[in-house]
C-alpha cells in the first residue's frame, strides 16, 4: 500500500510542476537584425547613407529627420517599400520593435519568416507612431507555432508626402523552445489526485 501511494505522490508532484504557471520551459530572447535578406529600394548601394544595411544593429539615429544612419527607400513618395531583416537565432517570435526615425506612422504590414523561408503576414493594421521624434513601434502577438528567422516590414512612402520614411534598427522578441499545451484530461486529473493525498494524509494521521 506504502509503495503504491509513494506513487501517486511522485505523479503528483509531476504534475504540480506541469501546471505551475511560468514554467513552460520557454526562453525569452530580444535580438536587433544581424543581415538584409531583402529590400524593395535602397537610397545609397554597400554600405553607403541610407542603405538598408543601416538597420542592421543596435539604433545609432538619435535624432528625428533625415540621417543616413538610417535605411530609406529610393523614393521619398508614391511607392510601397518593404524591408527584411534577418536575425542569428530563430525563436517562436512574440513581436517586433521597428524603430522610425523620420517620416513615422508608414507601416501598413509586417510579416514573419520561417526557417523554410516561408512569409506569414502577422500584423496589418494602422501604424501609430508620431512624427517629431524616432519612435520604437512595437507590436507583439501570442508565440509563432514555427520558428522565426526574419521579419518583413511594408512601408507606404505617402504617408508624409514631405519626408522620406526611415528605419533605424528592428528587434525580434521571441522564445528558444516551445511550450506545449498539456491535455485538458491531464489538467483535470491534477485536483482530484492533489485532494486524494490530502485525504490519505488526514486517514494517517487519525491512525
Amino acid at each position: 500500500m506504502k509503495r503504491r501511494w509513494r506513487g501517486i505522490a511522485g505523479l503528483m508532484a509531476a504534475l504540480a510542476i506541469l501546471v505551475a504557471p511560468g514554467l513552460s520551459g520557454a526562453a525569452s530572447i530580444e535580438q536587433w537584425a544581424s543581415t538584409v535578406i531583402g529590400y524593395s529600394s535602397q537610397y545609397s548601394y554597400g554600405w553607403h547613407g541610407w542603405s538598408a544595411g543601416n538597420a542592421l544593429g543596435t539604433p545609432d539615429t538619435f535624432g528625428y529627420g533625415d540621417y543616413e544612419s538610417a535605411w530609406a527607400p529610393l523614393y521619398d513618395n508614391g511607392t510601397l517599400e518593404y524591408i527584411t531583416l534577418g536575425y542569428v537565432t530563430p525563436v517562436y517570435a512574440t513581436g517586433v520593435l521597428i524603430r522610425e526615425t523620420w517620416g513615422n506612422g508608414f507601416v501598413y504590414q509586417v510579416d514573419v519568416v520561417d526557417t523554410s523561408d516561408v512569409y506569414h503576414t502577422i500584423w496589418t493594421g494602422t501604424d501609430t507612431s508620431l512624427p517629431g521624434t524616432p519612435v520604437d513601434f512595437t507590436l507583439t502577438w501570442a508565440a509563432t507555432s514555427y520558428l522565426v528567422k526574419g521579419i518583413k516590414v511594408y512601408v507606404d512612402t505617402n504617408h508624409n508626402l514631405g519626408t522620406w520614411e526611415e528605419i533605424d534598427a528592428m528587434k525580434l522578441y521571441g522564445d528558444t523552445t516551445s511550450a506545449v499545451p498539456l491535455p485538458p484530461s491531464l489538467l483535470l486529473l491534477a485536483p482530484g489526485l492533489l485532494g486524494l493525498a490530502g485525504l490519505k494524509r488526514r486517514l494517517g494521521k487519525k491512525a
